[in-house]
């Protein structure tokens, strides 16, 4: 795992939602084309930050990145400690 957990992308994502979410009521009364510009970044902004977050916890997951499970792992504890070898015919040699 990287840089702040891969999620780097969705830093940049969402520090650029936050600065256009708190620059839109400063620049609505300049001009309608500031409102209307603002009203299709910031919600498309915030979709993107939402969804570089779900891809790159699908893609932690998927490549085994993800915390473990405080789950007890099904896993025997002791290996078997002779092998067991069998025949041609399917029996098992001694």
């Amino acid at each position: 795992m990287g840089l702040l957990y891969n999620h780097l992308a969705t830093l940049v994502c969402a520090v650029f939602a936050s600065v256009l979410t708190l620059l839109w009521p400063m620049f609505v009364d300049y001009s309608e084309v500031f409102d209307i510009v603002f009203l299709y970044a910031v919600p498309i902004m915030w979709f993107l930050t939402i969804v570089c977050f779900v891809a790159q916890r699908s893609a932690d997951y998927m490549h085994g990145n993800h915390k473990p499970s405080k789950k007890p792992s099904k896993k025997p504890s002791k290996k078997l400690s002779q092998k067991i070898v069998y025949t041609a015919d399917g029996k098992i040699s001694e």
